[in-house]
């Protein structure tokens, strides 16, 4: 669950008891409701915290935090591939581009891949997005086995750039275990 559904899970919880005070003008409605609203939201993020523990465990996910960058690109063209992603080696050994990429749907976009133990942050897209220029690619992609810092989520957005982390793994697995091919894939 993402910060705007708990943003508006909360806004709800608190915005329900006023308007229930203001229609009834009792406190204990009003506290009850806040209550009901509070005890849905424990129930609630039991059942999601329960979702996302089996979705990690169903992808085995914890695998690629221990694999060095070599690996964590290996284990990613094999996944790319098994989703219907045509993967080639750039003929120039560039260390700023893991690998190009062509869609089910055509697009060419480079790919940099980084095995990380936190955060990625805005240095690794900036560099990656600078090789474009050096490919014939519609696209850029980084990709990686943790999370992003704001700054670089941030560039990105505004560079059209795509940034994959261990959430967007997460589906890559579980997607090729059940044998699924990616149509174009925005997620």
């Amino acid at each position: 669950m993402n910060d705007r559904h708990h943003l508006i899970l909360w806004i709800m919880i608190i915005l329900v008891p006023i308007i229930v005070f203001m229609n009834t003008n009792n406190w204990e409605n009003a506290f009850l409701t806040f209550l009901g609203g509070v005890i849905f939201y424990l129930v609630y993020g039991l059942f999601w915290f329960r979702r996302d523990q089996k979705r990690q465990v169903d992808s085995e996910i914890w695998v690629i935090s221990k694999l060095a960058d070599e690996q964590l690109e290996d284990f990613t063209v094999s996944l790319l591939s098994k989703l219907g992603y045509i993967v080639k080696k750039p003929i120039d050994e560039n260390p700023d581009i893991s690998f190009l990429l062509a869609s089910p749907t055509g697009n060419q976009a480079i790919v940099k891949i980084k095995s990380h133990k936190r955060e990625v942050g805005i240095r690794l897209v900036q560099k990656t997005l600078r090789q474009m220029d050096n490919y014939d690619a519609a696209e850029c992609w980084v990709i990686t086995n943790e999370r992003f810092t704001s700054q670089a989520i941030e560039f990105a957005e505004a560079n059209n750039m795509r940034l994959y982390d261990r959430e967007q793994f997460i589906k890559w697995i579980l997607k090729a275990k059940k044998g699924e091919k990616v149509r174009e894939q925005h997620s």
